[in-house]
């Protein structure tokens, strides 16, 4: 099984904005958000989780346990989400998948880094973007 923990350097985007427009997301704030070049960290210890996403104008630190429901900062606002593992991939799932803003996430985790794809789940839109191991 690959490593989960480490530092991940933005790499590419695709349909990313599409995504965003999906959401309803204001578009300068789209434009913004989907040309930011984001760092994210993870850490593990014991059973708790941490992502920090540090973007150039925000940084964002979500702490949780595998399994559990937690709120979840983002450009779609708060969206309530469980995190999951299922072997090299970690799920993000919104609790209210009828919310227009709900977008699942899928984190697949190699040696090289990290692929992370969005779907916003009402449209079935989907946005990946490529991370690296710093």
């Amino acid at each position: 099984m690959v490593k989960f923990e480490g530092t991940y350097k933005h790499d590419k985007d695709d349909n990313l904005e599409a995504v965003f427009a999906k959401m309803g997301m204001n578009f300068f704030i789209r434009k913004l958000a989907s040309r930011s070049k984001p760092t994210v960290d993870i850490n593990v210890n014991d059973d708790s989780w941490t992502i920090t996403t540090t973007l150039p104008i925000k940084t964002l630190t979500w702490n949780f346990k595998m399994g559990q429901s937690v709120p979840v900062d983002g450009p779609e606002g708060l969206i309530e989400s469980v995190f999951t593992l299922d072997g090299d991939k970690m799920l993000q799932t919104p609790v209210d998948l009828a919310n227009d803003k709900a977008i699942l996430i899928e984190r697949l985790f190699t040696d090289e880094g990290m692929v992370q794809t969005m779907t916003h789940k009402p449209s079935g839109t989907v946005a990946k973007r490529w991370f690296v191991r710093a």
